[in-house]
């Protein structure tokens, strides 16, 4: 197997999510869980609607110029998601981040649940802090970002729970505990 590269994407055996960075270099093996904890993430909803995603892995810049430019936050992040049903701006003209394959055609494809964002960079950070493997912050930020596009948020301590649970099932499942 090919090494990856800048210029790479990669795709899961199923098609729903394709892997994208702009980084130097990312290990196969954690494009690989990327894949598998975005996989693993849409299969623990059972929902009927699209399923296609876009995982990218950047940097800290990028995702601060994609928080600034999309979320109007100009800060570092760890994980951006971009639902299909939230890309209008204020002014109703349709917005989505570069690194979507939309972007080309400017149309959503009708499969296409959304986009996800996250700072490598970042992951090692929380990781180091908080104690945990940086693959394991990696898994947990791509579930994260996955229920976001699936409508659930952690806004309210109620919402808080539901969607941390349900990403601590996932990781779990994704880890073997």
């Amino acid at each position: 197997m090919k090494s990856p590269t800048d210029t790479d994407s990669f795709l899961s055996e199923d098609g729903r999510v394709e892997v994208v960075f702009d980084l130097d270099q990312l290990a196969y093996s954690q494009i690989a869980l990327v894949m598998k904890a975005a996989v693993t993430g849409l299969d623990s909803e059972q929902f009927d609607g699209p399923d296609h995603i876009t995982v990218m892995i950047t940097g800290d810049e990028q995702i601060r110029e994609l928080n600034r430019d999309f979320k109007g936050e100009d800060e570092i992040t760890d994980v951006l998601s971009f639902n299909v049903d939230d890309v209008s701006d204020p002014s109703g003209n349709d917005k989505w981040p570069e690194f979507a394959e939309s972007a080309d055609s400017g149309e959503v494809a009708t499969d296409r649940l959304g986009d996800i964002a996250i700072s490598l960079p970042q992951v090692v950070r929380k990781a180091t802090k908080n104690g945990k493997s940086a693959d394991r912050e990696l898994a947990m930020l791509t579930i994260h970002g996955v229920l976001h596009l699936l409508g659930y948020d952690h806004a309210e301590l109620d919402e808080e729970k539901e969607m941390f649970g349900k990403a601590d099932v996932v990781l779990a499942d994704i880890f073997g505990e």
